[in-house]
């Protein structure tokens, strides 16, 4: 009898994961199809309406989720400590997944990326900025770092719940191009968390890297630094976009084991 008691506990809890996977990720995933393809917005007013409308969604269930596990979501949405490494940190990775895209030609190749690229970046500055530098992030950290990475790194290892919830990040923006740059943002986004235990800390580094990629897209910036006649200019700022990455990893990491001794 304890035996399938323990039995029906683990389908429970599998079925509670399964859930947290799946849900928060068709819910927003719907929203934003119905408002592009029923009212219709375009691609990119549909995610940033859908992101704002299931955030409110999204904070109730998180909060939910943290109770569960004797955690305070206000301690969690609190500014994070080392902000300016994140920051940093947020926009040395921009320039690192776009330079890795580049270099492997994922941008050339991927008609899904140009379509999406299109969609993205045609729409008004401010648009841009709102939506996919302020909105969006906010949103999609508390699907995929807040519940997915959260619900499975409460039964499995670290580097396993980093690596699915990465994965399923980068699946999630439908191209190779994005989705390998959506992975490695992911696995960092994953770790500042762990390390944190404030869902502010990515949400930061999301917004941080962002904002950046999109100035560089809007600007004489992505000509400068992607292209094969500036390979030197593009050579010295991944280098130095490298060193920041290790630096502010270094600094994240002693800074929060220094608290971890205090507390």
């Amino acid at each position: 009898m304890f035996k399938k008691i323990q039995k029906m506990k683990g389908q429970v809890l599998m079925i509670v994961m399964i859930l947290h996977l799946i849900l928060p990720l068709f819910t927003y995933t719907l929203a934003t199809t119905f408002l592009y393809l029923a009212v219709p917005l375009e691609p990119l007013l549909a995610t940033g309406v859908s992101a704002l409308l299931n955030i409110p969604v999204l904070l109730w269930f998180y909060s939910y989720d943290q109770k569960n596990r004797g955690s305070s979501m206000t301690e969690s949405l609190k500014p994070a400590d080392s902000l300016i490494s994140i920051w940093l940190l947020g926009a040395a990775l921009c320039i690192l997944g776009n330079s890795a895209v580049e270099v492997m030609g994922l941008t050339r190749i991927s008609r899904t990326y140009q379509e999406a690229a299109k969609a993205l970046y045609s729409p008004p500055f401010a648009l841009q900025l709102l939506a996919s530098g302020l909105i969006i992030p906010v949103a999609e950290e508390l699907i995929f770092r807040g519940m997915i990475f959260a619900s499975i790194r409460d039964k499995f290892s670290f580097v396993l719940s980093a690596v699915v919830s990465a994965g399923l990040f980068g699946l999630y923006h439908g191209n190779l191009p994005q989705g390998v740059y959506a992975f490695i943002i992911g696995l960092t986004a994953a770790w500042l968390y762990e390390r944190t235990k404030a869902l502010s800390a990515p949400i930061m580094l999301h917004i941080s890297a962002n904002i950046l990629s999109l100035f560089i897209t809007n600007t004489e910036l992505s000509g400068l630094l992607f292209q094969r006649e500036h390979a030197g200019v593009t050579a010295a700022v991944v280098v130095l976009s490298f060193v920041v990455t290790v630096i502010c990893i270094i600094r994240i990491y002693w800074k929060n084991n220094l608290k971890e001794d205090i507390v």
